[in-house]
């Protein structure tokens, strides 16, 4: 099960995030993972009744089970805000908080492949696309329905890999759109617009081929994301109630001929 940890385990401020995001709450720390063992991890911290922690878990849950490059580590942290705030300005939002949930991912040595400089962006840009994780990637956001995806949110590695960092907006259907409205970015789109009709048609139909590992995947998260649903709600009803809406969504999508059916594409 994807952990849920205690104030506790927030150990040590380590840095604010630079360039900072758009959560101008996201710093370094150290985080002790249940079995003690600390780990330098991007928090971001959630207000109240905000779904981010809870789907940033799912999306690295299932993701992991479908090996997909990701952090090493994650969980939810119950965040000492008022530990926090001794390190680092927060705004007025969080002058009554005490404490919070927070997405913890352990870092991930690498780089981003946008520059200030467009040409640089460009070029890097056109050799992502050329690899075969970012139509992995694009294949998990589909199933996961991740609103919120592009090239800004993943990293390269020194050994060439791509790793997604973002996976905030994924079950957007289902714990979003009633709430918030965000536009639709995807790496599919990105692909349309940089790359010619046949390197398109070559990207779906990767994509297509990815997704026929989604169902074993599933069958493989399922129990751990259903414990971890539980787990997030003290409503044992609720928790039901919403473990079997996201497992019955994520099921129906990861069946092998969904990708394929959704996008028109026979690979």
């Amino acid at each position: 099960m994807i952990p849920i940890l205690p104030a506790s385990a927030w150990r040590e401020f380590r840095g604010t995030a630079s360039p900072p995001g758009q959560n101008l709450t996201t710093h370094q720390a150290l985080i002790a993972g249940p079995d003690g063992r600390e780990h330098k991890c991007f928090v971001k911290a959630a207000p109240h009744g905000n779904a981010m922690p809870f789907t940033e878990a799912i999306g690295w849950g299932v993701a992991e089970a479908l090996d997909l490059p990701r952090p090493g580590f994650a969980a939810v942290l119950v965040l000492p805000v008022q530990k926090l705030r001794q390190h680092m300005k927060l705004d007025q939002h969080w002058l009554g908080y005490t404490h919070t949930l927070a997405f913890c991912a352990s870092t991930v040595t690498g780089r981003h492949i946008q520059s200030r400089w467009q040409w640089v962006s460009r070029v890097r840009k056109a050799k992502a696309f050329k690899h075969p994780d970012l139509p992995r990637i694009a294949a998990f956001d589909t199933w996961v329905e991740n609103q919120d995806r592009h090239t800004g949110n993943f990293l390269q590695t020194k050994d060439g890999d791509y790793v997604p960092i973002d996976n905030e907006f994924i079950l957007y259907t289902l714990m979003w759109a009633a709430n918030i409205t965000v536009g639709h970015q995807s790496l599919r789109n990105e692909a349309h617009a940089l790359l010619k009709v046949t390197g398109y048609k070559r990207f779906e139909g990767s994509m297509v081929l990815a997704s026929k590992l989604h169902e074993a995947a599933f069958q493989k998260a399922a129990p751990a994301l259903q414990q971890f649903i539980h787990a997030m709600h003290s409503d044992p009803a609720q928790g039901i109630a919403v473990a079997t809406a996201i497992l019955h969504f994520l099921e129906q999508r990861a069946h092998p001929d969904w990708l394929a059916n959704e996008l028109g594409c026979i690979p």
